[in-house]
């Protein structure tokens, strides 16, 4: 005989309290019993509303396909409480941080830019790890569309320290030659003080963060600070007029290096540089 467990009993117990109890009701507790057994969750629910109406004598019940509550206020806008955005990995910060600048940049000038631009302070210290991090990424093959790599001295393509590039950046722009670093340091002053001018009108908040790591920069540039408060474009202006004369110099000594390198170095010397010892010039 087959058993119909507490489900089961618990059924009966309820049958029994009515002495108008007949057969049917009977049969309907024990498919109610065999439904759970079953796990058939909604054939359970049918059978029991029939059960209860056999039990009262009522009419079956109708069962709604779905019960959607009617709401008839009107559409109204609520305030919602802010949901901070997931910080983003320092090297996610980073690789942002250079691509906006568009330049070789030392660690702390990525770390400024990237704490005013972005609000996620980066400790300049931990980019040397970073460095190495993403050089081990590279050995492995890792699916990522850039790595934040060294600049590259222009002469024995050695890695300059502290100096971080992207690599999918063309080789002359993460060569360095004698007058590279400061051409990098003007060009990179008239491209903030672009973005400075152009957050002033959308986020003043970024605006204030980074307008002193404008400054800064610019501090080192004749006539960039100039009068009262910080006038983006006249520090563009005074950039790009000392970066004029310094490009046409510094741009073919880079196009020269990289295809030096290009004809000398492997994919991964042009990215990560060279470890050769440096021999002097001249004989013994």
């Amino acid at each position: 005989m087959k058993k119909h467990g507490h489900a089961w009993n618990q059924l009966v117990r309820v049958s029994d309290m009515s002495s108008s109890q007949d057969q049917e009701s009977a049969m309907l507790a024990r498919r109610i019993a065999d439904a759970i057994a079953a796990g058939d969750r909604n054939e359970a629910v049918r059978l029991t509303r029939e059960l209860e109406s056999a039990l009262t004598n009522g009419p079956a019940p109708v069962p709604s396909v779905e019960a959607v509550p009617s709401f008839s206020a009107q559409p109204a806008v609520v305030p919602m409480a802010h949901t901070p955005a997931p910080a983003r990995s320092t090297r996610q910060v980073v690789a942002g941080a250079l691509a906006e600048i568009g330049v070789a940049c030392r660690a702390r000038v990525v770390a400024d830019y990237a704490e005013a631009r972005f609000g996620q302070r980066v400790e300049p210290r931990s980019l040397a790890a970073l460095r190495r991090d993403e050089r081990r990424a590279w050995e492995k093959s890792s699916a990522r569309p850039t790595y934040v790599v060294p600049a590259l001295e222009g002469r024995y393509f050695q890695p300059v320290r502290g100096l971080l590039t992207l690599s999918d950046w063309p080789l002359e722009r993460r060569l360095l030659g004698p007058w590279s670093e400061r051409a990098d340091h003007l060009a990179a002053t008239a491209q903030l003080a672009r973005q400075l001018a152009w957050l002033s009108e959308r986020d003043t908040t970024v605006a204030e963060r980074l307008a002193p790591v404008v400054a800064e920069l610019a501090a080192s540039i004749p006539g960039a600070l100039d009068g009262a408060g910080l006038d983006t474009a006249r520090v563009e202006s005074a950039a790009l007029a000392e970066l004029g004369p310094l490009a046409e110099r510094d741009e073919p000594w880079r196009r020269d290096a990289a295809s030096r390198a290009r004809a000398q170095l492997p994919r991964e010397q042009q990215l990560w540089g060279t470890t050769i010892a440096v021999v002097a010039d001249g004989g013994a």
